[in-house]
């Protein structure tokens, strides 16, 4: 492992920045009603020192960027070990989820909220949001971009006027680069119309005052492409149950988009990642989760690891990235670059046929949150109904495993809630096994999981199995954030708090304080 040691580790100083704003902005929302319009945008403070940009990229040994026939990668320079930190960013722009109404959200397609692409989607002529040809276009040909990218769209065109070396020095290496990439993707337009209307005048008008006649025509044809391929979503300790609750400590309002430089997107998808990321605040930080071999491509997930197990076709609609994520993989860590993601046009027909036959999953957040409304004994017969493997969820289609996966979350949390605790240590132990099968080796959802093994077996005196998973959890943990047990009891410190057993069985002293005591206490 490559242990992150360093007295100079700027993780805990952001952790207690990220928990500082989370407060202000509950403590502002229960004053005010909208904390969006009274507080600070999200940008914590980190030395220069510890960023990574394009430049100590290429400077340094850890990575290179390679440019070969699908466009530019990163690469591994020397062998690299599980837990090596390869890039820690601050974005060029940053929009709050608070900042985008859920109901323009809701009436757009979706853009794609991942990094950057070599490959595009179906043949267009070349268009843009200030496009004033005369020839009639079929607006059923055209992407539909949504508010949230038309926001950052228009918060980095305010950027790059202010301070144009924002487009010559970092955004105008991003995908797409040239005008046969741009002719080669759907055309961006904005579906707030009120929204594309400022971001067309910003286009027209503010662009030629700034910058000579190619360079605008550039950005104008080029920045919403590079907003569309290149966004990224920013969670903060997303993976812990306590996540959604902003009352109790989850930092759900630190939720947000951000368009960052190519030391994040000149990374590429790969199914069977060796890299993967984590937020505190608008940090990203990119970490090897598994050894790497020198010259390797260096690849992290633009799906969520849970859907990693699903089809081909499942993971291409997932992804809607205009391009075809091929490899049906079977994790063999040895062979991330051979498995690595080929991509393939899209016709507007093939889109259209692809998005009608493709299901998406059915216990999503949403149907998660009604389940859980509903009282803990209703909530088990019809989570024990759903997870009937004679009865699937579909009809029509075969079961996402992902899917049953988030109903044995649920089911180990209702078991748990009814103190039925040997009954929810099993079912924690299945899901164990489902992230062991489908996650990367080093993986912050199966340390929750390992947390959760520990706890829910204390809870029953299973001491062994109890103090076994608290140290795989403790372990795994360290290799993805450093810090050790203190670093682990900070980040847990309102996850432990969670109670979803009526009691604790063993004793009087608290399961954290057994299992991961605090060194300083």
């Amino acid at each position: 492992m490559a242990a992150i040691t360093s007295d100079d580790d700027p993780i805990d100083n952001l952790l207690d920045q990220a928990e500082s704003y989370a407060q202000s902005y509950l403590t502002l929302t229960n004053q005010d009603g909208d904390a969006s319009a009274s507080l600070p945008p999200l940008s914590l403070s980190i030395p220069s020192r510890h960023l990574t940009t394009l430049t100590s990229i290429l400077e340094g040994d850890i990575m290179e960027v390679k440019d070969t026939v699908r466009g530019k990668g990163m690469y591994a320079k020397r062998d690299l070990e599980m837990g090596q930190r390869l890039v820690i960013a601050k974005p060029v722009t940053l929009i709050m989820a608070c900042e985008v109404d859920e109901e323009d959200e809701d009436e757009s397609d979706s853009d794609g909220a991942t990094a950057d692409e070599e490959d595009g989607g179906r043949q267009s002529k070349e268009k843009n949001v200030q496009n004033t040809d005369s020839e009639s276009i079929d607006p059923l040909s055209h992407a539909t971009g949504t508010k949230r990218n038309g926001l950052i769209l228009l918060h980095t065109l305010q950027s790059i006027l202010e301070n144009p070396s924002i487009w010559t020095d970092t955004l105008s290496h991003l995908f797409p680069r040239t005008t046969d990439e741009v002719l080669a993707l759907p055309p961006w337009i904005c579906s707030n119309a009120s929204l594309g209307m400022e971001i067309e005048t910003v286009m027209n008008t503010s662009l030629s005052k700034s910058f000579d006649d190619d360079t605008a025509r550039d950005i104008q044809r080029r920045l919403p492409l590079i907003v569309r391929y290149n966004v990224l979503s920013v969670e903060t300790s997303n993976e812990l149950f306590v996540y959604p609750d902003a009352e109790n400590g989850g930092l759900i309002h630190l939720e947000a988009t951000g368009l960052y430089g190519p030391e994040v997107s000149f990374f590429n998808h790969s199914c069977c990642p060796n890299v993967s990321r984590y937020c505190i605040g608008d940090i990203m930080f990119f970490i090897t989760n598994r050894s790497v071999e020198k010259g390797q491509e260096l690849c992290f997930s633009y799906i969520e690891h849970e859907f990693l197990c699903e089809s081909s076709a499942r993971r291409t609609a997932m992804l809607d990235m205009d391009f075809t994520d091929h490899s049906d993989v079977d994790h063999d860590e040895t062979n991330v670059t051979q498995q690595k993601s080929k991509r393939q046009k899209v016709t507007p027909k093939q889109q259209t046929r692809h998005e009608e036959d493709i299901p998406s999953p059915l216990i999503d957040v949403e149907m998660q949150n009604e389940l859980m409304a509903t009282p803990a004994l209703d909530r088990l017969e019809m989570i024990t109904d759903l997870l009937d493997p004679n009865q699937p969820l579909n009809p029509n289609h075969d079961d996402y495993q992902s899917d049953k996966y988030n109903l044995r979350i649920l089911h180990a949390i209702t078991l748990e809630n009814l103190a039925r605790s040997k009954d929810a240590l099993e079912e924690w132990l299945e899901c164990l096994r489902f992230c062991i099968a489908n996650y990367p080796p080093i993986d912050e959802t199966t340390v929750v999981i390992h947390v959760r093994i520990a706890l829910c077996a204390y809870s029953c005196n299973e001491m062994t199995i109890a103090t076994k998973h608290a140290a795989d959890a403790l372990k795994m943990h360290d290799i993805l954030f450093g810090g050790g047990m203190n670093r682990m009891r900070k980040r847990y410190k309102y996850e432990f708090l969670v109670k979803m057993r009526r009691e604790d069985g063993c004793g009087s002293e608290k399961a954290e304080d057994v299992f991961w005591p605090c060194c300083n206490k």
